[in-house]
């Protein structure tokens, strides 16, 4: 955790669910302190702002603005990710922008050059990596005990309700789907544990959801190390989370209950790592973390100059190019070869 003396302020852009979810961890999380607000329903920024003592801003230009805010968080659709963050580097503000770190690689890049130019953060929050289960996995790859990982596979899948009235229907401000939204992550963290995906097969299918949108999608990776994965996500089954992966000294599965799903803080309560090897299967012990705390704890360091970015416009045009390699490799019918940066 931080040690810094003085918490920097933020302002919060998106009051939906995921936005008061990242509320409540910049409340547990003692290196920041939430200014304002903004969100385009007025009558959850009042509930807000009673609830966690800030200002409420009438505008997102306002909520930028405010007096004391040094970095801004952007829970907002992914469509407007590069044109809040841009406009939060006019500013001066830091950006953390929830995952992923927009729609296209030649948004995201703009959002890089942006901030650069400005000479300010750009954090993308891809949380799932700082997991305690995570970070442990690292530990096992770099000690050598699964040997040559030549295999993964990975699902991420949770029910909703998609309805008109909301962004993810669509495909237009939605494209992949449960993989842009969901499997993005393990595009992360499994480019984080095996190195980087070099080239993706895609595909997709509408087969339950009233909506625009795929409910289904299966993304077959190729990493730059030799190792093969698949990474698959649905809208439509029940909570999923998991990864495993093969070895030639052994075999580690990563199973999430997640009947815990959003409570983002329990995740690694709920979790389980085994290894099995040719000789015994082994229960994993580690040291559970909040993910959002973690994430949001190094955001505030970013901004007071101590540390750079784990997860910043690098690492989140890696996985948001893994995501995108597979629609295309879906409407072309062959496999799609990734950008320079995923070399």
């Amino acid at each position: 955790m931080s040690d810094l003396q003085e918490p920097v302020g933020v302002a919060v852009i998106g009051t939906g669910m995921w936005g008061k979810r990242m509320l409540a961890a910049v409340k547990r999380t003692p290196s920041l302190r939430l200014v304002t607000c903004y969100g385009r329903d007025a009558k959850a920024r009042e509930v807000i702002a009673s609830e966690y003592g800030c200002a409420t801003a009438e505008t997102f230009e306002q909520a930028i603005s405010w007096d004391g805010v040094r970095g801004v968080l952007l829970i907002t659709p992914n469509y407007v990710h590069a044109e809040q963050a841009r406009a939060c580097a006019r500013v001066g503000k830091h950006v953390f922008v929830e995952k992923p770190i927009a729609d296209t690689i030649k948004d995201g890049m703009a959002m890089q050059s942006a901030c650069q130019s400005a000479g300010v953060n750009l954090f993308v929050g891809h949380a799932f990596r700082r997991l305690g289960a995570a970070r442990k996995v690292k530990q096992i790859l770099d000690e050598g005990r699964l040997g040559q990982v030549v295999l993964a596979e990975a699902n991420f899948s949770l029910p909703g309700t998609l309805t008109p009235d909301k962004w993810r229907y669509y495909r237009e401000t939605c494209p992949g789907g449960p993989l842009m939204q969901l499997g993005i992550h393990h595009a992360d963290t499994l480019q984080y544990w095996l190195g980087a995906v070099t080239r993706v097969r895609g595909a997709f299918a509408h087969l339950v959801t009233s909506a625009e949108i795929d409910d289904v999608g299966i993304a077959q990776l190729e990493f730059s190390r030799g190792a093969l994965g698949t990474l698959t996500g649905s809208y439509v089954s029940p909570k999923t989370y998991f990864l495993r992966l093969y070895g030639t000294e052994g075999v580690l599965d990563y199973q999430t209950d997640m009947s815990i799903w959003p409570k983002a803080d329990q995740m690694d309560q709920a979790t389980t790592l085994t290894l099995r090897t040719k000789t015994e299967i082994e229960q994993l012990e580690f040291e559970p973390r909040d993910m959002l705390v973690d994430e949001l704890d190094e955001f505030a360091r970013c901004i007071q100059g101590s540390v750079q970015p784990e997860t910043g416009a690098l690492e989140g045009l890696r996985a948001l190019d893994v995501i995108l390699s597979a629609i295309r490799s879906n409407e072309t019918g062959t496999p799609t070869k990734l950008g320079e940066y995923n070399a």
